[in-house]
């Protein structure tokens, strides 16, 4: 069998797994305080994003990798990015205007899974969210909204 678990669009469920690909945690640089993230696959390939146990400078292995060596590492490296431009949201008129931002618009950073949806997703079972702003379309609500009347229409308030 096959559940599908249905669940809010509540903050609480937000949560990403430590090591999920995500730009705002990844120094420009390598190695520093930043969290281990898992490999990915780019262009069909596998891309580490840690320098390998066997890496050449001894300083840097098993450490991670920054933007800068990730984006040179996919090609999508140029000269005159900036680190971070300032602005959280990714610019839709000039994706390129920073190195943070071509890096969170990379498909695999962007189609990472909340760990809740990793969990149930992995015991092969099937996870949807009801959207944030339509409670019409919530069955939840729906349920809640219904339970409220009943009680409303048979209690004497004793």
């Amino acid at each position: 069998m096959v559940a599908v678990i249905a669940f809010d669009n509540s903050s609480s469920y937000a949560k990403l797994a430590d090591d999920t690909l995500n730009a705002a945690y990844i120094n420009f640089n390598p190695g520093g305080k930043q969290p281990i993230m898992r490999d990915t696959i780019f262009n069909e390939q596998v891309q580490s994003m840690v320098f390998p146990a066997n890496y050449p400078n001894e300083n840097l292995r098993e450490k991670p990798k920054g933007m800068r060596v990730i984006l040179q590492e996919r090609g999508l490296w140029g000269s005159g990015l900036k680190g971070f431009c300032g602005n959280k949201e990714v610019s839709i008129e000039n994706p390129r205007c920073c190195v943070y931002h071509v890096l969170a618009a990379q498909e695999d950073f962007l189609n990472q899974k909340l760990i809740l949806q990793e969990v149930i997703e992995g015991l092969e079972h099937k996870v949807i969210f009801y959207l944030k702003f339509h409670c019409e379309l919530n069955y939840i609500k729906m349920y809640w909204r219904a339970s409220k009347r009943y009680t409303w229409q048979h209690c004497n308030y004793t």
